[in-house]
């Protein structure tokens, strides 16, 4: 038994130092779960136990044990311990103003750029840097005078590019060049990156496509860093596509933009050129449907492109779309979005083949010419369309087409012909009648049993009157009144 020891619950209700250089240099940059585990060993310099190990503590904090492996290393960077083996990890504790102390100029120079180090040490995420590439990065500061920012944005753009497993090695080259041409503004970083990037290569080789002999903006090369980067389309797949800007006026990096975000799929320049060529295509079959709907002067859209792509993909033939844009262009009815419920509403309808959607039409067409006659019979001046059709079909639910003709003649006089037509042929319906023999019989019937306007009166008779002046009636004598009233009688006009 030792001559002096803590009693059972002195560690609960003990205290841990913590020096405040540790609270106000290191604590406010390092991630939580290293500052547990730094704040968790150091209680344990002070209240040792004879069991922990670093699988316990990684099992008192809720962490994995790499994590707990991670943060020992990264305080040991910080030069805040002292790595005393490595099988089983161990670490010694250092008081942080005697660490200071004695430090070397580098480990100065790394202490006084810390805030440094923690950004830097932030783009790795999970990657922990060891501390020769802290080392490197702090001599890239010191001895190149690179300013912090300069430093992170070139590293920044080896993480983003080369990802988080490069080694600083390669940057070496970079840092030197950068410190020879005076990059000492974040501004000029950037548009050093920028101009040696692929994107700005690759958006001066459009400009060349363009004719246009000017450097790119940084707009223009932040499109480029889009295509390759975000949407992995290679080079030749994007010069490919320059060839679709001559269809414009002005070929502008946002046409072409366009271009590629409707053909991102197509990454190389094979894949590419195939899916112009295929658009080609359509873009002349949607030309040949505007010829048939009746549109003039206008330029297929990328809407009605991928329209009637969907017409063809749906099932249609391309015969079938154009049939479908000539029979509704003959009726007036010229638009690609009338043209795309048309289509839908024979999907609705079940009617997909050439067979059945040439018999729809040719019924159609049928059912417009002889609401057209039957117009004409009544005294209707009335433009035919699809609605002509559908009440034509319902006239012929009730009654056949010469009998519809002979309700049209009845209905020529009538306030509402269409309505008056339609009541004729309910009722010659409900009646039985089939033959337009049996519906004059009744009409006529109905007719002679009509009074005239005066009580009494038999039926006027629709005869023309002949109109005569003054001077005519004066000169005829009771025989000729007599011959013209006979005249008039028989004048068929």
């Amino acid at each position: 038994m030792p001559l002096c020891a803590f009693q059972n619950d002195y560690l609960a209700m003990g205290v841990t130092p913590i020096e405040n250089i540790f609270i106000e240099h290191y604590l406010p940059h390092a991630p939580g779960d290293y500052v547990r585990v730094y704040l968790y060993g150091l209680m344990q310099c002070y209240h040792p136990g004879s069991d922990m190990a670093l699988p316990k503590l990684a099992q008192l904090l809720g962490l994995e044990e790499s994590a707990v492996a991670n943060a020992f290393q990264y305080w040991e960077r910080q030069g805040l311990l002292r790595r005393v083996s490595d099988n089983p990890p161990s670490y010694e504790y250092l008081n942080l103003a005697a660490a200071l102390g004695g430090e070397s100029p580098m480990e100065q120079a790394a202490y006084r750029h810390r805030d440094f180090n923690t950004r830097l040490q932030q783009l790795f995420d999970k990657r922990l840097l060891h501390p020769a590439e802290f080392m490197a990065a702090c001599e890239w500061v010191e001895d190149l005078h690179l300013p912090e920012e300069v430093v992170l944005i070139m590293v920044e753009h080896f993480v983003r590019t080369k990802g988080r497993s490069f080694q600083f090695k390669q940057l070496e080259k970079t840092a030197l060049q950068w410190a020879e041409q005076g990059v000492n503004t974040p501004e000029a970083a950037r548009d050093m990156l920028l101009r040696d990037s692929a994107a700005y290569k690759l958006a001066q080789k459009v400009l060349d496509r363009f004719n246009l002999r000017r450097a790119p903006t940084k707009e223009e090369a932040d499109l480029a860093r889009k295509w390759l980067e975000d949407w992995r389309l290679t080079e030749e797949a994007v010069l490919v596509a320059c060839r679709e800007t001559v269809k414009g006026r002005n070929p502008s990096f946002g046409y072409l933009d366009g271009i590629l975000s409707r053909n991102q799929s197509a990454r190389t320049s094979e894949d590419m050129a195939g899916r112009l060529d295929e658009t080609e295509r359509l873009r002349e079959a949607v030309k040949a449907i505007h010829e048939a709907l009746g549109i003039q002067q206008m330029a297929p859209t990328p809407a009605e492109i991928d329209l009637y792509r969907n017409f063809i993909a749906a099932g249609f033939s391309p015969e079938s779309v154009r049939r479908v844009a000539r029979s509704m262009g003959d009726s007036g009815s010229y638009s690609m979005e009338n043209l795309n419920r048309q289509m839908t509403r024979f999907v609705e309808m079940g009617l997909m083949t050439d067979m059945q959607i040439g018999e729809y039409l040719d019924r159609q067409k049928l059912l417009r010419e002889q609401a057209a006659r039957v117009y004409e019979k009544c005294g209707l001046e009335k433009r035919v369309n699809a609605a002509s059709a559908a009440q034509m079909e319902e006239w012929l639910d009730m009654g056949s087409f010469p009998m519809v003709l002979f309700a049209a003649e009845c209905a020529r006089d009538a306030k509402m012909p269409p309505q008056y037509i339609s009541k004729l042929l309910r009722e010659w319906k409900k009646a039985g009648f089939t033959t337009v023999e049996e519906a004059r019989r009744q009409h006529e019937a109905l007719r002679g049993a009509a009074p005239d306007a005066r009580k009494g009166a038999p039926a006027a008779q629709p005869f023309e009157q002949r109109a005569y002046t003054q001077e005519q009636l004066a000169a005829l004598t009771e025989a000729d009144f007599a011959k013209y009233v006979e005249e008039d009688k028989h004048d068929p006009s």
